[in-house]
């Protein structure tokens, strides 16, 4: 036997132990893509608040426990945002639920004044329909 015949099983070894090695550290595909959904989630509802669409913005707001959640449209009629920034976004490590800390700019329509909320929000991921789903009402405008 020669010399490379005697080599290949021991660096087929070593290859095979390096490729699955690294598999190992690699995301899975639903994890990563349930991360992505999350950004897509967390984006999307930024915008439709930040450019007035309440109603399209609730789409999003469900509880884990199908309990209802209150919106009251005819109050968030009233403001208007003028800066929405997500402070701090994280999720839990299974990638089931996720923390938005947002900081929003918004005035009442009536007086003009601006004024400014921490909005918490407290995001859960639906296996059944594979959607992201904000499991907080909308934000405490006008309330101090």
């Amino acid at each position: 036997m020669t010399k490379l015949a005697t080599l290949a099983p021991v660096a087929l070894l070593v290859c095979a132990s390096i490729f699955f090695s690294g598999c190992a550290n690699t995301p899975s595909i639903p994890k990563q893509s349930r991360s992505n959904a999350f950004e897509v989630a967390v984006t999307t509802y930024t915008k439709l608040i930040r450019w007035g669409y309440v109603d399209e913005a609730a789409k999003y707001i469900r509880a884990a426990d199908d309990s209802p959640i209150e919106i009251d449209f005819e109050r968030a009629a009233r403001y208007r945002v003028t800066g929405y920034r997500n402070a701090s976004q994280l999720t839990a490590d299974n990638l089931r639920e996720g923390r938005v800390v947002a900081v929003i700019e918004y005035y009442e329509i009536d007086s003009g004044v601006l004024h400014e909320l921490r909005d918490e929000q407290h995001w859960w991921y639906d296996d059944e329909t594979k959607r992201w789903f904000l499991g907080s009402p909308l934000p405490a405008f006008g309330v101090r």
